[in-house]
């Protein structure tokens, strides 16, 4: 499979960094994913881009596709985006409770305040947290998305880039994104979005993959599974700290992320293919437990605009 040329960014320059005024950057990896030839390279400043950067007709593409939805169709049996993504559900629902949980013990989350989560795939985060009171709602790009979220969580997602909405400054009490910061190929924008729309003394709450001493790259090198579009973005040394204090932003604390995953998504993302075909096997494919994946951790902040 080979992509179109203007899925991509091909005019991107090496001499702009959305974090310092004095890029250098030096190459991290470079690979060919899907017959996409693909460089990240890391600035002096900790941020890692890809080049050529992923496009909005690109996204507006992957989240809609099969590729994205159901990898397990490729005959070569390469995992892009899901091996099957609404199989994984109850691993999303039960993952966001978990998240949920664990956020409320840092933070006093009350009745009625508004919450938007951007990039809310199904929208299992956002039916948790309407369950405990909160006004909710969503952006995303998938139409798929939207109406799953609708049909089965009753919760309203607007359709579109998140920067692209009309959201009203200072609107909502907490800004919620998992699994959505690396891929956001205008991440400058994004991020003052982010500022405007948060209330005062709100609250932004993300995951984020932290590429220093990741022990899953360091077993899979270029295959690892981030090294692949749509990952834009990714973060090294002090580079998140950085981004977060540019946008007016404080950490109150960090956590590790701890998510429902079953073994046969696992080791799909491992391309561990015999491994995955003897565990379906036997019928494991599908059991789900609690696992530090990728590995993240989850961010608190507050805007101190």
């Amino acid at each position: 499979m080979q992509l179109p040329a203007d899925y991509f960014d091909q005019n991107d320059s090496e001499s702009r960094c959305i974090l310092c005024n004095n890029p250098k950057y030096v190459v991290r990896q470079h690979l060919t994913h899907f017959g996409i030839p693909l460089t990240f390279q890391q600035c002096q400043c900790g941020l890692i881009k890809q080049t050529p950067m992923p496009n909005k007709k690109f996204f507006e593409w992957f989240f809609n596709s099969e590729n994205f939805f159901k990898s397990n169709s490729n005959k070569d049996e390469k995992i892009w985006g899901y091996d099957d993504f609404f199989a994984d559900e109850p691993c999303r629902l039960a993952t966001s409770k978990l998240r949920f949980k664990k956020i409320k013990i840092f933070i006093d989350i009350k009745p009625g305040a508004t919450l938007l989560k951007i990039g809310p795939a199904t929208g299992t985060f956002l039916h948790v947290a309407q369950e405990a009171g909160l006004q909710v709602r969503g952006s995303d790009v998938s139409n798929q998305f939207a109406n799953y979220a609708r049909e089965n969580y009753h919760v309203q997602i607007d359709i579109g880039r998140f920067e692209q909405q009309n959201y009203a400054d200072n609107s909502f009490d907490f800004l919620i994104l998992f699994n959505v910061i690396e891929n956001v190929p205008n991440l400058d924008v994004f991020m003052e979005t982010i500022s405007r729309v948060v209330k005062p003394r709100g609250y932004f709450i993300f995951n984020h993959v932290r590429m220093d001493h990741n022990f899953v790259e360091a077993i899979q090198g270029n295959k690892y599974f981030m090294y692949r579009p749509p990952m834009c973005y990714m973060f090294a040394g002090d580079s998140l700290e950085k981004m977060i204090a540019k946008y007016r932003f404080k950490e109150i604390t960090s956590m590790l992320d701890i998510r429902y995953m079953t073994p046969e998504k696992i080791l799909g993302l491992l391309g561990w293919k015999k491994t995955k075909k003897l565990i379906q096997a036997i019928g494991l494919g599908k059991l789900k437990f609690p696992i530090y994946a990728y590995p993240s951790s989850i961010m608190i902040a507050k805007n101190i605009k």
